[in-house]
């Protein structure tokens, strides 16, 4: 049983990675960013989550846009200007 279980887990295994390399690298550019003013106790992971595609595509990569079309680091003060990247739905 054990000889079944092990090729088991490889092919879940990746199964998994492939299906997860295609969401990551199909993400699409954004049709425009929003522009937001970051607030006292806001943090790019929640700003990231006022993107509309925060559910379909990988969250790290719109946090690495924001911060690249920002030119910011993981440090964001109040006042600072972000921009959100938005998708086509």
């Amino acid at each position: 049983m054990t000889s079944i279980i092990k090729p088991a887990i490889v092919i879940i295994a990746f199964v998994l990675f492939i299906v997860l390399a295609i969401n990551v690298f199909s993400m699409p550019e954004p049709t425009s960013y929003e522009r937001y003013v970051v607030q006292r106790g806001d943090t790019l992971w929640e700003i990231a989550h006022q993107s509309d595609g925060w559910n379909k595509y990988d969250g790290q990569a719109i946090i690495d846009d924001i911060q690249e079309r920002s030119d910011c680091t993981a440090t964001i003060y109040p006042g600072q200007v972000v921009y959100i990247p938005m998708y086509e739905n």
